[in-house]
């Protein structure tokens, strides 16, 4: 697995199995070497570091591919996504195999609304390397996305547009965004944030409404810059249509705050908390076995679905408690420093008054 992609797993949530990216060039880097700070912060999750690192390092190398991948894949997790876009694009330039680029710069695309670009980035792709597992299935997702477009419902206001996986629905759509506008204000005023950009929202109206916030296989996609909801037979059970609309919102505005690196129970706990119910899933875990926080970083998709419900409640206990200890602002000025790319334990300890070491502790002893 390359160390790029490895780290890119968090976001496409893919798993691949090849040789660590750069390993010819780094097995010859200075450890002291920009290029050498620049992998090392990649893999220490310090965005900033590793941008800054690669920018100088790629600015004494103008022909290195992979050096133009690093600081595209740092300007990305940092949310900087005309830099990353800039980066990758010259990554191609010089390489146009580089298939790690190639994988970046459509999530980049995808994720600001291009698809067609994103699909067109990952066709171009395949040309180099057909047998890659993670283009060819994003593809089949991303084709369907474009074909919907046509489909398009748009609400009356500039913050979601509904999309049909399946047969148009108006009547779910005009309630679906109904409700996401109450969530919009709603939320927004709890955070203090509200996402200016039109939020693109996909039902699947084929499918059987469920509760796809607490569903392991539902968390494997995470957040990706589109809502997704399997909505037939969602009007016969309007409060949860609510509940799990503004669950889903909120790792919108988690996004828009924190970028791309926000732990998983942090992310999940506030979007229980800022339900209309805001909590109830805690009490599903009580008398179970806690699970340590730190491994509750990553996507809960390879959970199993007992072990999801415990995660999502003890997240949700986590982060009510730490709401009880500095209040929501904290959170959001914890979230501010993730998206500038400062290491989450730091962050933590400065905007909370303790260490995350600590809190997972005092958390587990609740």
């Amino acid at each position: 697995m390359t160390r790029l992609r490895q780290a890119a797993s968090v976001i496409v949530l893919i798993v691949l199995s090849m040789t660590p990216i750069g390993g010819t060039q780094r097995a010859s880097q200075s450890p002291a070497s920009p290029a050498a700070a620049g992998w090392a912060a990649i893999e220490e999750r310090r965005y900033s570091d590793a941008l800054a690192a690669f920018t100088a390092a790629a600015g004494a190398t103008k022909a290195d591919s992979s050096l133009c991948t690093g600081a595209g894949f740092a300007a990305f997790m940092l949310g900087q996504d005309t830099e990353a876009q800039v980066w990758l694009e010259r990554a191609l330039t010089l390489v146009p195999q580089n298939t790690d680029a190639s994988l970046l710069l459509g999530e980049v695309h995808h994720r600001s609304g291009r698809i067609v670009e994103a699909v067109a980035t990952y066709e171009a792709a395949l040309k180099h390397a057909p047998r890659e597992a993670v283009l060819n299935e994003k593809l089949v997702q991303w084709r369907k996305d474009a074909s919907v477009r046509a489909n398009a419902y748009e609400s009356r206001g500039a913050h979601f547009s509904v999309l049909f996986q399946g047969p148009a629905d108006e009547m779910i759509a005009r309630r679906s965004v109904e409700l996401l506008e109450e969530a919009y204000w709603r939320v927004g005023s709890a955070l203090s944030t509200y996402p200016t950009g039109t939020i693109t929202v996909v039902l699947y109206t084929e499918e059987q409404f469920r509760d796809v916030t607490r569903s392991p296989a539902w968390a494997a996609g995470s957040y990706d810059g589109t809502i997704r909801i399997p909505t037939r037979g969602a009007l016969d059970h309007p409060e949860e249509l609510e509940r799990i609309l503004a669950h889903e919102f909120v790792h919108a505005v988690v996004a828009t705050i924190g970028g791309r690196d926000v732990p998983a129970w942090l992310n999940e706990g506030l979007a229980t908390l800022l339900e209309p119910d805001g909590g109830a899933e805690e009490t599903s875990a009580a008398g179970a076995t806690p699970i340590r926080l730190s491994r509750l970083e990553r996507s809960f998709g390879r959970l199993t679905a007992e072990e999801a419900q415990i995660a999502y409640a003890q997240s949700t206990a986590a982060v009510r408690k730490v709401m009880q200890l500095r209040g929501t602002p904290a959170i959001v000025t914890l979230l501010e420093d993730l998206r500038r790319g400062v290491p989450f334990a730091s962050a933590f300890y400065h905007r909370i008054s303790m260490r995350y070491e600590d809190f997972q502790i005092m958390v587990e002893r609740q």
